[in-house]
């Protein structure tokens, strides 16, 4: 008997098979698009309570791309195009396109289905001067990079918002200051140098804390954490002759420390700040030699050994740790070969066919 005549050859052969898989896949991928994946159990259980979260991490609903029943579907869903091309495969030039494109979507299905089995992806919490060399993986296992990332320096930045500024005040006297029309508005930008207008003096700012706290032994300013519970700005205030004196201004305690024959009264406006950038500067190495040594910032990953190291989050509080998403995912030279040879079948389809029909035999 043929192999085409095979009970299982034309099942898998169906049109109906493949109509049925498409929406069954399709349906699992928007479960797996409305339902947070792979987070903690804690996230369910907020938002679900426990029961929700034992009924997610039972069926799988939670890791969906991973779970057994998808990548089956995934597996069956390959094996029906595989078949449906064998059965309809033509070497003939007007159906080579065809039969390009066809096999290419087998391709691509091949790299996910690759991502997906032999696919790792993890976290990486790293402190300053930390070396790390193996990361839990999305099934909780330990996976040994193969190598020794460690995390030299974490550099973080603000935007200054526009309307942050410190607000002089004229003062007649040490305890006379108006408190109406200020004279200026000096930029809260570190290191700008500013001009009070028809004084002659000059204000610049040489540091902000978000939260500041001062030792009493060593009198020296710092900040309890990068949550701007009390923010502050030390200033300079220099006089025509360069003459100058350094002291700090309070956004919620403008009057604190004000001296009593202050010639200005400088309140500070504090607002809001973002995040501007934050980068790990890292240093790969193998055994006690350094191989690399690169920054990673948002949308500019570090890529070595096969392994895709993202910027993805940071101590928002103490600024102390860095966070480091990895993945690595062997399907993907495989993927972009899918694709390439997608795009070849259509220009076959759209392009070369059409020029073989209208050439004169």
């Amino acid at each position: 008997m043929p192999v085409s005549q095979n009970k299982i050859w034309k099942f898998l052969a169906s049109v109906k098979l493949t109509i049925w898989l498409l929406s069954f896949i399709a349906i699992l991928s928007a479960i797996g698009t409305f339902i947070p994946q792979n987070e903690d159990a804690a996230v369910y259980i907020d938002a679900y309570g426990r029961l929700g979260y034992e009924v997610l991490s039972k069926t799988g609903l939670n890791h969906v791309y991973s779970a057994w029943w998808f990548i089956l579907f995934l597996i069956l869903f390959s094996l029906n195009l595989a078949v449906c091309l064998l059965s309809r495969f033509s070497l003939k030039r007007l159906s080579l396109g065809s039969s390009i494109a066809h096999l290419s979507v087998l391709v691509i299905l091949l790299g996910a289905l690759m991502g997906i089995v032999y696919g790792q992806k993890g976290f990486i919490q790293i402190m300053e001067g930390q070396e790390v060399s193996v990361f839990q993986n999305q099934r909780s296992e330990t996976v040994n990079l193969g190598f020794t990332i460690r995390l030299d320096d974490f550099i973080y930045s603000q935007h200054v918002d526009p309307k942050e500024g410190i607000l002089v005040y004229p003062c007649q006297d040490g305890d006379t200051c108006s408190i109406e029309n200020p004279i200026a508005k000096i930029p809260a930008d570190i290191a700008t140098e500013s001009e009070i207008p028809g004084t002659g003096f000059k204000v610049k700012v040489l540091s902000y804390q978000p939260d500041f706290i001062m030792d009493t032994a060593t009198k020296q300013a710092s900040s309890r954490s990068n949550l701007p519970k009390n923010p502050a700005v030390e200033l300079e205030l220099k006089d025509e002759s360069g003459k100058f004196k350094t002291f700090w201004v309070f956004a919620h305690f403008p009057d604190m420390h004000r001296a009593k024959d202050a010639k200005f009264r400088f309140v500070y406006n504090w607002a809001e700040r973002r995040p501007k950038d934050f980068i790990s500067k890292v240093t790969i190495l193998k055994g006690s030699k350094v191989v690399l040594a690169q920054d990673i910032r948002v949308n500019k990953p570090l890529s070595f050994g096969g392994y895709h190291f993202f910027q993805s989050s940071y101590d928002k509080d103490k600024l102390k740790w860095s966070g480091l998403q990895v993945a690595k995912d062997p399907g993907v030279p495989v993927v972009y070969a899918g694709f390439v040879m997608l795009m070849a079948g259509l220009m076959v389809i759209f392009y070369v066919n059409p020029l073989i029909r209208s050439t004169p035999r």
